[in-house]
């Protein structure tokens, strides 16, 4: 069974950016197996910064999201089988908002992200952490698995970072506050 990938909840991974420094509080991820689309939402992007150093990294990170979206192109080789990719973003209260789109062919394509299709079953499932704090109405937690109905459309909620130490929440800084001035 494949693992959740980390780009459910580190932006620049959906660009193929190494040691990605944005990451979301909160991230909403539903499929819709009846017209073959992913849809992921991204909430509360934040970024620890240590040093000044930090800050720069996670200027350039984002100025190269941002070329990647209106270029439409540099995206993971993890989403290569996936053949429409597109990303936007919304704001709220100050807070930047990326919402994800991607379109595959077959289900075998979303091993990728860490979604299993199992056709005998016709069921989606998904590995169970405990530290990544999922959350969903539609599945059903078997195991180390959370399983869902492959007819439906079906979501769940990831937010790993809710038992971050308190060493790191001191240092834990909106990304709006990093970026303001650079978009």
């Amino acid at each position: 069974m494949e693992q959740i990938k980390i780009l459910f909840f580190v932006l620049g991974s959906f660009f193929g950016i190494e040691d990605g420094r944005i990451a979301a509080e909160k991230t909403t991820v539903t499929v819709y197996p009846e017209s073959q689309e992913i849809e992921i939402i991204q909430e509360n992007l934040f970024t620890i910064i240590q040093s000044e150093k930090d800050s720069t990294i996670v200027v350039e990170q984002w100025k190269a999201i941002i070329n990647s979206k209106e270029e439409n192109s540099s995206w993971a080789k993890d989403l290569d089988n996936f053949t429409v990719k597109k990303l936007t973003f919304s704001t709220s209260n100050k807070t930047i908002h990326p919402h994800v789109m991607l379109h595959y062919s077959t289900e075998k394509d979303l091993r990728a992200i860490g979604i299993w299709y199992d056709a005998a079953k016709n069921q989606f499932s998904i590995n169970h952490n405990p530290r990544d704090n999922i959350k969903t109405k539609g599945g059903k937690l078997e195991g180390n698995y959370w399983v869902f109905n492959g007819d439906t459309s079906f979501g769940f909620t990831i937010e790993p970072f809710i038992e971050m130490p308190e060493n790191f929440q001191k240092i834990k800084k909106p990304i709006s506050e990093i970026i303001s001035g650079e978009q």
